[in-house]
């Protein structure tokens, strides 16, 4: 990785990343390591199985899709150019197989409409409201800036290079979504007290 990236031919802009475990075995697997993308697997598979499941799909489809994504990546592994983490790189990989997946799955015309276990949150009226609906409600753009930021704890950064966009379009998805969520929230509340 060079040290730094040039910003419109006149700026140099130092790049400072800090390597963590998964993607140096990311680059060791580069070089023929089975061993090293087996721990790429442990370390990153729970936080791919968990995004997809954010991402709307069905819990009988989460596990196939997590192991898809990790089948591609296996395939691409010569294209990982390790300017970003491990964990990037396979969430817009996950991305990818939960897009072509849904695709796959409109074409079909079935709808899979399955919720893993419900999670609540409780509103001040002491009413609940099912969190993963009111998320999986949301437009995709805005949920999936908002499940990755918000909820898998990835930052800003990392995000828009798993979603190829700038930065501020990440911050305004987040944004967007948190004030559609208050939106649904009180409208939620809004039908509880009529």
């Amino acid at each position: 990785m060079p040290p730094f990236v040039p910003d419109n031919g006149e700026n140099p802009v130092i790049t400072i990343f800090f390597m963590d475990d998964a993607t140096r075995d990311l680059l060791l697997a580069q070089d023929g390591d089975d061993q090293a993308f087996s721990r790429v697997i442990r370390a990153c598979e729970e936080d791919v199985h968990r995004f997809c499941r954010w991402f709307g799909q069905s819990n009988d489809d989460v596990d196939d899709i997590t192991q898809e994504t990790f089948l591609r990546s296996y395939r691409g592994l010569q294209s990982f150019r390790g300017d970003s983490t491990a964990k990037s790189w396979l969430m817009s990989i996950a991305r990818r197989v939960c897009l072509d997946h849904a695709e796959k799955k409109s074409k079909e015309q079935s709808v899979v409409n399955g919720l893993a276990r419900k999670q609540e949150i409780s509103v001040e009226a002491g009413y609940a409201i099912e969190t993963r609906e009111l998320i999986n409600a949301l437009p995709s753009q805005f949920r999936e800036a908002f499940v990755l930021v918000r909820i898998l704890g990835f930052g800003y950064d990392e995000v828009a290079a798993i979603l190829q966009c700038p930065r501020g379009t990440v911050q305004s998805r987040v944004a967007r979504a948190r004030i559609l969520l208050a939106q649904q929230v009180g409208a939620d509340e809004i039908r509880k007290t009529s």
